[in-house]
């Protein structure tokens, strides 16, 4: 049995854009099995604060469902339609917090014993999606940049352990002017693939850091000390809703995730549409990772991570900075201050994030024409890795990081 049928009606607090492709495609709305339009309408609310890239997914998947005969249709959705129905959450409203009713949906599926059952079908579902709208090819090969280390006069482990296999490691890096010389080549790059007036409108190449972070116009910036205040808030909220009676895990996700940038000091001005989504976006980092708000290390592995599932840059710049020291959690969770940064244990957590930010960007498309570079700051050693570039090998020759940058073009 079908659940209720939507209507224009039920879709009025949504925000104008995401109100108008839901509206415009009703229709197909109507079509979709129950648990598989939750899934779709928590994704579409937020549709004005997504990112170009995940727009773009969004609305060719609408086009494609859309396009498809009534049978070809039927048997892709088969796996959800098969899916047995908890008559308490065929409701009228449900469609105002799709977030909140897909995790009724999720705990109604662990309890039915439905859950593999869903996964297979989300599975097959997202194959074939990714298939039949696949995402677009860079208009320049994609650069990955880390700089790792800062406060680490030897790390007390041989760096790069894990790329080295796969690139060149230089041991005579010119360290003078380095990173500047890295940041000019991100902009320079961000300038280059300008086509219109609108520069960074396209959020094609990041600059993340985990400390303070250098002015890069041309980038789509963030970093872990400019979130400061939002971090100490999000904190003091968390703090709050540990402390109340009947707050168990489940619930203070909720809790986080209907959070809204300006709850917590994100705010704009006027209303302009760029700075919103980068203001949500930062706040997604905040409320959905886990230990982005404590650890200066975790928010930038995690922003990388974001950002490359998210927006798929053409550049990322990570510069990683020290973190806090380990401390007991209800400390770390209050957002005292006066930790003692760990610069040792912080370069273990940058080497690996390194390594991480290296295979998802190697998910995107145009893999095999991918550059990357990780370089420890201020001492004299990078790895590059790239085409033609010979992987396992060691480099000894003087170069300042314009060098490096010739070699990776």
């Amino acid at each position: 049995m079908r659940p209720l049928q939507s209507k224009t009606t039920d879709f009025e607090s949504y925000p104008p854009q995401a109100r108008r492709l839901v509206t415009e495609n009703l229709g197909l709305m109507q079509q979709l099995p129950f648990h598989y339009r939750a899934v779709l309408l928590r994704e579409l609310i937020n549709y004005d604060w997504k990112l170009p890239a995940e727009r773009q997914r969004l609305s060719g998947q609408l086009t494609y469902l859309g396009q498809l005969p009534k049978e070809e249709l039927t048997l892709l959705m088969q796996g959800f339609d098969s899916l047995k129905m908890n008559p308490d959450l065929e409701k009228a409203g449900w469609t105002a917090n799709p977030s909140d009713t897909l995790e009724q949906i999720t705990a109604w599926l662990w309890s039915s014993h439905q859950m593999d059952a869903f996964r297979q079908a989300a599975d097959n579902f997202s194959s074939t999606i990714s298939a039949a709208v696949p995402s677009r090819q860079p208009s320049q090969p994609r650069l990955g940049i880390v700089a790792i280390g800062q406060g680490v006069t030897h790390p007390g482990f041989p760096l790069f352990r894990k790329l080295r296999p796969h690139g060149v490691y230089l041991r005579g890096i010119q360290a003078q002017g380095a990173f500047d010389m890295l940041l000019a080549e991100a902009q320079r790059r961000a300038h280059g693939s300008v086509t219109n007036a609108a520069l960074v409108e396209d959020f094609l190449h990041w600059y993340i850091d985990g400390g303070t972070a250098y002015p890069a116009p041309a980038l789509t910036q963030i970093s872990y000390a400019a979130l400061d205040r939002v971090r100490q808030a999000l904190l003091q909220r968390t703090q709050q809703a540990i402390e109340s009676r009947g707050m168990g895990p489940e619930r203070l996700r909720s809790l986080l995730v209907q959070l809204r940038p300006e709850d917590v000091g994100l705010t704009t001005s006027g209303t302009e549409q760029r700075a919103a989504v980068l203001n949500h976006f930062q706040l997604s980092l905040l409320a959905e990772g886990s230990g982005t708000q404590i650890f200066s290390t975790t928010f930038v592995q995690w922003g990388a991570r974001e950002c490359l599932r998210r927006a798929e840059p053409e550049t990322l710049l990570l510069r990683f900075a020290p973190r806090q020291q380990q401390q007991p959690m209800n400390t770390m969770l209050s957002g005292q201050k006066g930790s003692v940064p760990d610069a040792q244990g912080s370069i273990v957590d940058a080497d690996m994030g390194a390594y991480y930010t290296w295979l998802n960007m190697r998910r995107l498309p145009g893999a095999e024409h991918l550059r990357f570079l990780v370089y420890f700051e201020g001492r004299n050693e990078a790895l590059i890795l790239g085409p033609g570039l010979p992987g396992g090998t060691t480099s000894d020759s003087s170069m300042d990081m314009q060098g490096v940058l010739k070699l990776l073009s």
